[in-house]
């Protein structure tokens, strides 16, 4: 099962509800979550964390171009590539270069088998548009979380490309939105009916749980509640933290993905048009009848009202 979370704009925590989304996914012998960085513009785990991306993106992009990628040695061929780190997340993390990690982005967009094959895998993508190397990847996926602040702007753009989003439920791809809020000014139900998009968690300002994911040295300390989160960052065990606000909104959210399972596709896009190469009309889908990008090419009609203003 393969969950996609993005974001239209820029800023709305997209990595942190990654992380805290596979580190509360529902563990089981025949499925353990695996974290993939794959943002366009770069990774942020091996900064927060402190570690060298040895293997990784890179290394996970290489394999999946092999001829039996399914071949790889043991059950979840995801691990030989991704390393632990908080919470005991094993992560797929991607280098902070944008050149290096697009192209490693556009080799599982064409070899999306070795992402399918690792039981469940939460594909962090970052900030999409039209073209972009993370919107075609989102077309292998089964779930698509949109992460959104709630903010007028921020939902008046996604408001504004929600046709485009559409075009991934017609290929049998759930979509939702993800609010990530400090203070509730808008209900799940005047979002839904202003987005088109149903509104599947509201992840609350936790500073601590975002420290936690993140591997961020706390404020040192001598009372007992400083004490208990340093030995909660050293042991880095989701379990004691689950109490955590950022932890119990991404529980919910897993279990309400885990419960849609994998998608059933109403009509799968070819290799050519999630690529946006040029299709013959005559041998293309029913619908859409065009090169299907993840949004509209043109500027969201938001955009254009601002700078008309």
């Amino acid at each position: 099962m393969i969950i996609g979370v993005c974001s239209l704009s820029g800023a709305p925590g997209v990595t942190s509800v990654a992380a805290a989304l596979a580190a509360c996914w529902p563990v089981t012998p025949l499925s353990v979550p695996v974290l993939v960085e794959a943002d366009a513009s770069g990774g942020d785990m091996a900064v927060w964390h402190r570690r060298r991306v040895e293997r990784g993106l890179g290394s996970l992009a290489a394999a999946s171009r092999r001829s039996n990628p399914q071949a790889e040695q043991g059950d979840n061929p995801l691990l030989d590539h991704a390393e632990q780190v908080a919470g005991c997340v094993p992560t797929v993390m991607a280098e902070t270069a944008a050149p290096t990690c697009a192209s490693a982005i556009y080799e599982l967009a064409h070899h999306p088998a070795l992402l399918r094959s690792g039981g469940v895998a939460v594909v962090d993508v970052g900030r999409i548009s039209p073209r972009t190397a993370g919107s075609y990847l989102l077309w292998h996926a089964d779930a698509v979380v949109v992460s959104v602040r709630e903010d007028p702007a921020q939902l008046g753009r996604l408001a504004a490309c929600a046709p485009g989003l559409a075009r991934l439920e017609e290929a049998g791809i759930r979509v939702g939105a993800c609010v990530v809020d400090r203070a509730r000014c808008f209900s799940d139900r005047e979002i839904a009916e202003q987005t088109q998009m149903p509104v599947w968690a509201r992840m609350p300002h936790d500073p601590l749980g975002a420290a936690f994911v993140r591997g961020e040295a706390l404020p040192a300390g001598r009372g007992w509640w400083a004490r208990a989160r340093g030995w909660l960052r050293e042991r880095r065990d989701i379990t004691p933290v689950e109490w955590l606000p950022l932890m119990q909104a991404a529980r919910g959210l897993a279990e309400r993905l885990e419960e849609l399972g994998e998608r059933t596709p109403a009509w799968e896009p070819t290799s050519e048009q999630r690529v946006g190469a040029p299709v013959d009309e005559e041998s293309a889908a029913p619908a859409p009848q065009e090169p299907v990008a993840l949004m509209p090419t043109a500027p969201c009609p938001v955009t254009e009202q601002g700078r008309a203003a």
